[in-house]
């Protein structure tokens, strides 16, 4: 399913939304050409109440699932703005280093930055970081861990600048963690087994006017499906057509370049 991520919103809405509706579709016919209108009456009132109890229940899952994945892809967000928001405060508080030490700082966060951006994003996709990312901030560490801190006339600023080395290396590992931090299978097959089940138990009523049964077997189905898709987006924050963006390294990376 990762490749329906890639397409278009409205054209994977679009798309899956017309395969799910004509199986319901086919299911509807289906059943009622092997069941009587008053068979399927005699199940109305005990069906009704199964079905509402069950609804009840799914709509519980739905809600805790769509509130879970919406958290995870807000927290990947936001683990990409810290970071970035770091490696800022590294470059500003480097100003205050020797001169010596001062303009290394600038290549070292160009190179990490931009191994982010051409690489590691890409690398995200499959949940692992890159090579470069990795030893240009291991770089970046080595560096700042080997001052000399005899030279140093501000001692508190280097001290900060640790700190958001360590804040940074932090939020690193959580955008990491973030790309592979997927809902579980066995909730999938939870979510799509009470998706089917939700539509199929729609057969059993009987309206006598297939379309208006239709109508509204069409309705449930296409709000399942929207449904799903959504968690499927949520739950992949950088992978896929509304994946979380680099737009914040490419902030830093306008700094580092202006030199302000």
């Amino acid at each position: 399913m990762e490749f329906i991520l890639n397409w278009h919103p409205a054209i994977a809405v679009t798309v899956l939304c017309m395969v799910t509706v004509m199986i319901s579709y086919a299911g509807l016919k289906l059943v009622r050409r092997y069941f009587t209108e008053d068979v399927l009456r005699q199940n109305h009132e005990v069906g009704g109440f199964i079905f509402n109890a069950f609804g009840l229940i799914y709509a519980v899952l739905i809600a805790f699932v769509v509130f879970a994945t919406w958290t995870e892809f807000d927290n990947s967000k936001k683990n990409v703005d810290k970071e970035s928001i770091e490696l800022a405060d590294i470059y500003h508080n480097s100003k205050a280093l020797p001169e010596q030490y001062r303009q290394q700082v600038t290549p070292l966060l160009k190179a990490y930055t931009e191994s982010v951006i051409n690489g590691e994003w890409k690398s995200l996709e499959n949940g692992k970081p890159s090579e470069r990312s990795v030893e240009s901030f291991n770089k970046l560490w080595t560096f700042f861990t080997t001052i000399d801190r005899s030279l140093l006339k501000n001692e508190i600023a280097y001290q900060e600048t640790l700190k958001h080395m360590n804040d940074a290396g932090e939020n690193r590992r959580m955008r990491i963690f973030d790309s592979t931090n997927n809902i579980p299978g066995i909730i999938w097959v939870v979510l799509l087994f009470g998706a089917v089940v939700t539509v199929i138990y729609t057969y059993f009523f009987y309206a006598r006017n297939i379309r208006h049964q239709f109508v509204m077997t069409s309705a449930l189905t296409i709000l399942n499906t929207l449904i799903l898709y959504m968690i499927l987006l949520l739950d992949n924050p950088f992978l896929g057509y509304m994946r979380v963006d680099y737009k914040p390294f490419e902030y830093v990376l306008q700094l580092l370049n202006s030199g302000m």
